[in-house]
């Protein structure tokens, strides 16, 4: 084997093979990523062994040239209209100084355009040097090539080197895609990589997904791009037609209502060369443009603002000094840009604090790093005003959780999306009686308590809590603990709903009230019961099948006397932490009307 690097490469037997890399908006391969391979059915034909011996016979050099050859001449030879992703290792980027210069005779010999490049460090080598490498990178820049880091994630890889080098892409590891759909904290760290990402401009590139659980979970964490072998292995000759994830999901998903693309205002942007007498013009013909953007082909490099420019040019001799100059001489190279999807409390905290601007400034907002539009600080004040009374209309007004709206709208998402969760409806037992001893006051001091109490046991962004109205509460988890966080609700409640009462019923176990036919009677502590149903994650569920189980288990829990929770599954009621009780006095006949989760 020791002389076999050596044959593959004196005899050019590197091989080329791509896998799509699918846009998760609109469904169509954006890109491929080369990735070679050694001759067929020989002990270099993995990648892995290949490099390894390649580093060991200190020919890696040598070896990523040949691979970057061959891709360039695949990819030329295949005519695909989409991105081409180059694999790099930080030591060559380091080591070989004419990298940039080769590349663009390669590329231009085969007639390949530097634009369409995405040059990908690869994580796995010696990340030390991550400002030696943020430097290495700016020549294939220079030449329109983008920048992407592979396999955020693995070993040292990590924010650091995502700050210094500035990439276009993140591809995080496939590590944290695999087994997300179980894993909380996996999908957790999946969202705060999607929340950089809006926040810094790269666009996120989920790779490893193989199922479409996978696809479901990282499309609605609101990744950019997907790549695996769900929607397509490595091939010599890849399939680029539209359309990839539309086989997997029944609607593409779409930009949400609260995000930067509907702030944009289409105000046509200016090459970086135009002279700044010709923006001036432009900024004569259009009053009520307040700042135009400025570009380098299609990707925004910097703002140029109508008063700033115009009160530059009114010092004596400016005019005369800068009207011939390219509007890049005089830009602001540090406006602020954001992507579209970003949604507007990143926007928010994004622009806010930036220079403390003013209510009247523009920022700039992209697409897929190319430039969209205009956005103005006091139309993102308007919309994020508007988002806000809007939430606080569809919220309980006591405890400020969703309301029935859009609870109905949740379980309707997730049940649509084939996503497995337990679906818990809690009730409060004897509260009326309660309410008409103790007065509504105390009562709904009792309501923020247990609505407290859920969103404490409930993992944020991943579970889902909602104030039906009255002493009707949802609880839906996903979390993989879910077993636990139920068992707290239970125990915590349980513990504390006595508290509410005064000493003397307390003592008495008890309390005396008129019921609903207004006979005077005795009643016990109010409690809790917890109806709970297994929703399994596949087409056959409906929102009217996840309703009717929870009415069918809600009667049986309110039949228990005390604190009980019951859980429905296919194969019958368990009670999952061992209540026991006679049937209750008075069991509740049916949910209330707004219970069935209508919208």
């Amino acid at each position: 084997m020791s002389n076999s690097v050596e044959s593959v490469l004196s005899g050019g037997l590197v091989r080329t093979l791509f896998q799509p890399i699918v846009d998760g908006f609109s469904g169509s391969v954006f890109a491929v990523e080369a990735l070679s391979r050694g001759p067929a059915r020989s002990p270099l034909e993995l990648p892995v062994t290949l490099f390894r011996e390649a580093v060991a016979q200190k020919r890696l050099e040598d070896l990523e040239r040949a691979c970057i050859t061959s891709a360039l001449r695949s990819f030329a030879g295949l005519a695909l209209d989409c991105r081409l992703f180059i694999n790099v290792s930080p030591q060559t980027l380091l080591s070989w100084a004419g990298l940039a210069e080769w590349l663009v005779a390669q590329a231009r010999e085969l007639r390949v355009d530097p634009h369409v490049l995405v040059i990908e460090v690869t994580e796995h080598g010696n990340q030390s040097h991550d400002a030696q490498l943020a430097e290495a990178v700016r020549p294939l820049r220079a030449l329109g090539c983008e920048i992407a880091i592979d396999d955020l994630g693995v070993g040292s890889s990590g924010l650091k080197s995502w700050s210094a080098i500035r990439p276009e892409f993140v591809k995080v590891d496939r590590y944290f895609v695999g087994g997300a759909e179980q894993d909380p904290v996996r999908s957790e760290i999946l969202r705060s990589v999607v929340d950089i990402g809006r926040a810094t401009g790269s666009q996120i590139i989920a790779e490893g997904v193989e199922n479409p659980d996978q696809l479901n979970l990282v499309m609605d964490l609101g990744v950019d791009y997907v790549q695996g072998f769900l929607l397509g292995r490595p091939e010599a000759q890849p399939s680029v037609e539209n359309g990839h994830l539309c086989r997997f999901q029944t609607t593409m998903p779409g930009l949400h209502a609260d995000c930067a693309e509907h702030l944009a205002t289409p105000v046509p942007a200016v090459p970086s060369y135009t002279p700044v007498a010709h923006v001036v013009e432009t900024f004569q013909r259009n009053p009520g443009w307040r700042a135009i953007a400025v570009v380098d082909g299609t990707r925004p490099v910097g703002l140029v603002r109508r008063d700033e420019l115009l009160i530059l040019l009114s010092r004596p001799l400016f005019p005369e000094i800068y009207n011939r100059k390219p509007i890049s001489a005089v830009m602001d190279t540090r406006a602020v840009q954001i992507d579209a999807r970003a949604r507007l409390e990143q926007v928010s905290r994004m622009v806010t604090g930036h220079n403390a601007p003013k209510e009247q400034d523009d920022f700039i907002i992209t697409r897929g790093g190319e430039y969209l539009g205009l956005g103005r600080t006091i139309e993102l004040l308007r919309q994020i005003t508007a988002q806000q009374i809007q939430v606080a209309r569809q919220a309980n007004p006591l405890t400020g959780l969703p309301g029935n709206r859009v609870i109905h709208s949740q379980v309707e998402r997730w049940v649509k999306q084939s996503r497995g969760f337990i679906a818990c409806h809690l009730d409060l037992d004897h509260f009326k009686p309660f309410n008409d001893i103790y007065g509504y006051a105390h009562g709904d001091q009792v309501l923020m308590h247990v609505a407290a109490v859920l969103t404490r046991c409930a993992r944020p962004r991943v579970d889902f809590v909602g104030h039906i109205g009255g002493d009707d509460f949802v609880m839906m988890l996903r979390s993989q603990d879910w077993q636990l966080r139920l068992a707290a609700v239970l125990e915590e409640l349980a513990a504390s709903l006595p508290s509410f009462h005064q000493q003397d019923h307390r003592e008495a176990a008890g309390f005396d009230a008129h019921d609903r036919y207004g006979v005077h009677r005795r009643f016990p502590l109010i409690s809790v019961s917890i109806a709970a149903m297994e929703v399994p994650g596949d087409s056959a569920v409906t929102v009217d099948a996840v309703t009717e189980g929870l009415l069918k288990t809600k009667a049986e829990a309110k039949a228990r006397a005390g604190n009980v929770c019951l859980l429905a599954t296919r194969s019958g009621v368990i009670d999952l932490f061992g209540s026991t009780g006679e049937r209750a006095p008075e069991a509740t006949d049916a949910l209330p009307p707004s219970v069935r989760i209508s919208a």
